[in-house]
């Protein structure tokens, strides 16, 4: 789930979580909150943005899913912005809200339950903010949040199975963009909207953070915003906004 502006961000590079904390706490008291983040080539690749209208956020990480913590920041104005399953441990970022936001939580085995739910939930008016894949086990936990929008607000989603490529922003247009990219079922599965405040975008496919953080540079002297981060199969995908 993406902010509807964002002003300035830095991008924090952290071999653990737990040196990651460390890091977001110091740009938490910079004003910056977590936008996205994803990890891959052995380090978590953290966006933080200034500029989002959050007024507070909070990280939970650990074994099992912190459900008794959601539900807490849930009832404290909070909601899940991202979450991600890093091979070993569930991490959940939450953040505050001016908006009466609701949310709703599913947990599957299998790819094609969660896609049914999914689109129920879409034919009920909600739209999916996030998804995460606990692989650790034999058997596949799939997560994702389904979030009830105050505004207007119209998703769609396409499938790119096997190696992405830049074609990942046809399903963006304009009225459309692309809001989050995520690593599932053997592809890369983009999930775009309208009605999120950005409406020009550029994406890139490269194979090593250097050259994917020159792509960022340079869209950031465009007055460009990362909006989304993805590692897949040993490519750093990312989208730039404005």
């Amino acid at each position: 789930m993406i902010p509807r502006h964002i002003t300035a961000q830095v991008i924090l590079s952290r071999p653990t979580w737990d040196s990651a904390m460390e890091a977001i706490n110091d740009h938490w008291n910079q004003g910056y909150y977590i936008t996205d983040f994803d990890y891959g080539a052995g380090y978590y690749k953290i966006v933080m943005s200034m500029g989002t209208g959050w007024n507070g956020q909070a990280v939970k990480y650990g074994k099992s899913m912190p459900m008794s913590d959601i539900k807490l920041y849930w009832d404290l104005g909070y909601i899940i912005t991202n979450i991600m399953h890093d091979g070993c441990d569930w991490i959940v970022v939450m953040s505050g809200v001016n908006k009466g936001i609701s949310q709703t939580w599913l947990t599957r085995t299998d790819w094609d339950d969660l896609k049914n739910s999914i689109n129920e939930g879409w034919d009920e008016g909600l739209v999916m903010t996030q998804i995460a894949c606990d692989n650790s086990t034999s058997t596949p936990v799939y997560c994702a949040v389904l979030t009830q929008m105050p505004d207007a607000y119209s998703q769609r989603s396409k499938f790119f199975p096997g190696a992405p490529t830049c074609d990942i922003l046809d399903i963006s247009d304009g009225s459309n963009i692309i809001t989050d990219i995520y690593d599932v079922d053997g592809g890369v599965l983009a999930i775009a909207a309208s009605g999120t405040g950005w409406n020009q975008q550029a994406i890139a496919v490269k194979p090593c953070w250097d050259e994917a953080s020159d792509f960022i540079k340079r869209y950031w002297d465009k007055h460009c915003a990362v909006t989304t981060i993805c590692y897949y199969r040993g490519d750093w995908i990312v989208v730039m906004s404005k």
